[in-house]
């Protein structure tokens, strides 16, 4: 079977998308269905194999474990950290993720997940043959909920040893742990104040580009996606118009998205525009 007949041909995706929509246990059977179904987009054989390598590595029965002491807290706050334990909703998001960033088929990278919380995309990277590591705010300026899952999630998914603690401040150089990175990589960004009344704006934005592009190698690549803020921001929802013009003045801006490429595209950096 051929790479290009992965989506018509593979019994593997075709039984994860009906197990999805027959699931009686999934409040995300649909979502999680057409994740799936998202994925046929890669025309990728070794994507749709992703999951599984993740699953060697993974301790199941702890995140099942952590699903059922943490349902209160979900029942309470469908957006606590609690929904992170609903691991067949996570993997194909963020395998999805891998495929957008092309890492299925790039050669091994090394990498950085600012804000990597309860390790999935980490685990997806790694499986894919990728140096990965990740940083996050200490436990102690987090929610029980979220220290406890993200530090469960990370040992269950075999990569809280490649976690560090790192608290991201306005206009304060990044510690890293590392240098000569082909990629970082920030999902959902909080670490900008986000929904506070001092959310960053365009100067914070320009110091932390500069900062992140100095951890970087020649041709690695700053990948954001921001969180929406439509109260603050109107139509622009993601930034204000000078942010906005700063992102556009050192990479490309899809709306959440934003890319900046240190140097000249090589490879597989030269990647497609988000969908």
């Amino acid at each position: 079977m051929t790479e290009a007949d992965a989506c018509s041909q593979s019994p593997s995706l075709l039984g994860r998308i009906a197990h999805c929509l027959m699931s009686g246990n999934s409040a995300n059977r649909l979502e999680i269905a057409r994740t799936w179904g998202r994925l046929c987009r890669y025309r990728s054989l070794a994507l749709l194999r992703l999951p599984s390598r993740i699953r060697r590595n993974a301790d199941l029965e702890r995140i099942q474990r952590l699903g059922k002491e943490t349902a209160a807290a979900l029942q309470c706050d469908p957006a606590c950290a609690a929904k992170y334990a609903h691991y067949d909703f996570w993997i194909p998001f963020n395998v999805d993720r891998i495929g957008a960033l092309a890492l299925h088929r790039s050669p091994p990278l090394r990498i950085l997940d600012i804000g990597c919380g309860p390790g999935y995309f980490l685990a997806a990277a790694l499986a894919c043959g990728h140096d990965c590591y990740g940083i996050d705010a200490p436990a102690t300026v987090m929610t029980d909920v979220e220290a406890r899952v993200y530090s469960e999630m990370l040992a269950a998914l075999s990569c809280d040893s490649r976690v560090s603690s790192l608290l991201i401040e306005r206009f304060v150089p990044m510690a890293l742990p590392l240098r000569d990175l082909d990629l970082i990589a920030a999902f959902w960004i909080c670490f900008n104040r986000h929904d506070q009344p001092d959310e960053w704006g365009a100067a914070e934005w320009q110091f932390f580009v500069k900062d992140a592009l100095s951890h970087l190698r020649e041709s690695g690549i700053l990948h954001l996606e921001l969180n929406s803020n439509l109260a603050r921001y109107g139509a622009l929802e993601w930034y204000n118009e000078e942010t906005l013009q700063f992102f556009r003045s050192v990479g490309t801006v899809h709306r959440n998205v934003v890319r900046v490429i240190k140097g000249t595209p090589q490879g597989w950096r030269e990647l497609p525009k988000p969908a």
